[in-house]
């Protein structure tokens, strides 16, 4: 059986990830995640982008699982903050605290700056890697608005605060299907699945 480790622990990308794929027509494939090794231990996020994290984590998991392993690294970049949150979107409120109080740092960094000057953008990078090493990259962007107040309540991290002028909701006002179709995340998806097939023609 062809196999392809989703090298997260994030519940919400492992769900996002898994349906995009399947939504692609990636079948015969069978897909894990990190559930099924409780004992792995992923690699500290020390790189400077978001390509460097997604392809650390990519080979780390490949390496140790053996199997070609997909990665991503993703985040806010708001223009008004010189691009911050950044890679350190997970964690810009400080490490161990939630989507809540990264949010709620988010607004308070931008109570003083109008709407005109709310731009942002969700970045996605995945990266492939097989377990001698090799890696391949792909990047989604999707751009956007910073609300004042957070809309909806699905999906999660900023995407209540993620405005999408074309669609005239949060990223947290899309249903699943419409979210798996527009995201960062899925844009980059698609880019990589034309990688993933190639790995096991």
């Amino acid at each position: 059986m062809k196999t392809l480790l989703i090298a997260t622990a994030n519940a919400h990308k492992v769900r996002e990830i898994n349906a995009k794929l399947r939504q692609q027509g990636l079948i015969g494939i069978e897909l894990l995640d990190f559930t099924a090794y409780p004992k792995y231990a992923p690699p500290e996020e020390n790189g400077a982008t978001f390509a460097e994290n997604a392809a650390l984590k990519a080979r780390a998991a490949a390496s140790y699982s053996g199997y070609v392993a997909l990665a991503d690294d993703s985040g806010l970049m708001v223009a008004a903050l010189g691009g911050a949150p950044g890679i350190y979107s997970a964690r810009y409120a400080g490490a161990g605290h939630n989507d809540a109080a990264n949010n709620a740092k988010l607004l308070a960094e931008l109570a003083d700056t109008p709407p005109e000057r709310r731009q942002a953008a969700f970045c996605c990078l995945i990266a492939l890697a097989k377990p001698d090493g090799q890696c391949w990259l792909a990047e989604g962007l999707v751009e956007g608005m910073i609300l004042k107040a957070p809309r909806g309540k699905a999906g999660f991290g900023y995407d209540p605060l993620f405005y999408l002028p074309t669609y005239g909701r949060a990223m947290a006002e899309l249903t699943p299907d419409e979210k798996n179709r527009i995201s960062h995340r899925a844009l980059a998806l698609e880019k990589a699945l034309p990688l993933i097939r190639r790995l096991w023609a």
